[in-house]
């Protein structure tokens, strides 16, 4: 009985075992399916969004081409605009270039023509004033380059002249010209400058009794520093370093009567002074007779730049001789300062202001006989 009910039982449960192993591969199937439509989708979606985004890079970067596009076409019509005006500008100069040089090539013919067709006397006419000028400024004011300025006018006037009737008057001006340039004038400024400083040292230079200048002009002496001990004195040498002290207390004590000996004496050569003067009058200056003194030599370098300027000699050479006495004299010859002023007043003693200047006789003579030879052919046509 029992085995025939175990055999019943299995026969039930082979049909239920079947029907589970259909169902199975057909739910996997469902589930596979299903996975790949939902990756799909995804797939789908995110191809979409990346298309979208593509979408508006590209539409952005339109834009920006677009907006960059119309700035570079607002430049370049900005651009043609600006050199539509230089070219405008340009084509005016080129006019006013041409203008220019047509009026410059008429005034240059006109001005060949009139030095053609101008006459014999206005050429010597000219010819003369411009020596003349030249003559003056040597004899007047001993001005050698105005001079050469106004000669070589005359030389170049007669140039453009181009007659051969005055080829021998262009020689003689040549050759004045050339003693004109071989002459060797004064640099005034410079010697201007060295009188300048004379006179500031004449100002500060010590007399042989001190005045106001020498003590509102002398630097305060260096206090000593505070930090500062004084040396101490050496050892006498005939006690040892390693003596007793006793010993070095008596070196000590029979020291001071030196010590003080040598003291004295500095403080005395201090005090008193011994010094070779020529005049016992510059000691006894008062201290407005000082003020007085160095306001005369003032007055005195004053008239030595009037003698550079006016070229006097004599009085260049009076007035410096004076001021070198008077330096001599009354002023310290141990100052570095009284030292320069006597050196410097005695160098421009020794300079020569009065340089012989040529005269220009030999062009002032061939204008006069080119004037008395256009004279006689004009008597002898009559």
């Amino acid at each position: 009985m029992h085995t025939t009910a175990s055999k019943a039982a299995a026969s039930v449960e082979r049909p239920q075992r079947a029907r589970k192993g259909g169902a199975s591969p057909l739910v996997a199937t469902l589930v596979v399916v299903s996975l790949l439509a939902l990756v799909l989708v995804a797939a789908l979606w995110m191809q979409r969004q990346q298309f979208l985004a593509a979408g508006r890079e590209v539409a952005t970067r339109l834009d920006n081409l677009n907006a960059t596009l119309a700035q570079t076409r607002s430049d370049t019509r900005q651009a043609l605009s600006l050199a539509q005006q230089q070219s405008d500008k340009v084509a005016a100069l080129e006019s006013t270039l041409q203008e220019t040089q047509s009026q410059y090539t008429a005034l240059q013919q006109a001005w060949q023509d009139f030095n053609d067709n101008v006459s014999d006397d206005v050429l010597i006419n000219d010819v003369e004033r411009l020596l003349t000028i030249a003559d003056q400024q040597l004899r007047l004011g001993g001005s050698v380059s105005n001079a050469i300025v106004a000669m070589e006018t005359a030389q170049s006037r007669l140039a453009r002249a181009a007659r051969p009737r005055y080829a021998s008057l262009q020689q003689t001006i040549n050759g004045d010209l050339d003693r004109l340039r071989a002459v060797k004038t004064i640099d005034v400024p410079v010697q201007a400058g060295r009188i300048e400083r004379l006179v500031n040292l004449v100002g500060k230079a010590p007399l042989l009794v001190p005045d106001t200048a020498t003590a509102s002009g002398a630097a305060p002496a260096a206090p000593a520093s505070p930090d500062s001990t004084p040396a101490p004195a050496a050892a006498p040498p005939d006690v040892p370093a390693d003596a007793a002290w006793w010993q070095r207390w008596r070196a000590e004590i029979a020291s001071w009567p030196g010590r003080a000996g040598s003291a004295l004496t500095r403080e005395l050569g201090d005090l008193v002074r011994v010094q070779r003067v020529d005049e016992p009058a510059a000691l006894l200056l008062s201290t407005e007779q000082a003020e007085q003194l160095r306001a005369t030599l003032r007055q005195r370098l004053l008239t030595v730049q009037l003698a550079l300027l006016m070229r006097q000699p004599a009085i260049w050479k009076s007035e410096l001789d004076t001021i070198t006495r008077t330096l001599d004299t009354y002023y310290d010859r141990r100052s570095p300062d009284t030292l320069a002023a006597l050196g410097l007043t005695r160098e421009l003693s020794q300079l020569q202001i009065a340089t012989p200047m040529p005269d220009l006789s030999d062009s002032l003579g061939a204008i006069a006989a080119l004037r008395a030879d256009g004279a006689g052919t004009v008597k002898g046509r009559d």
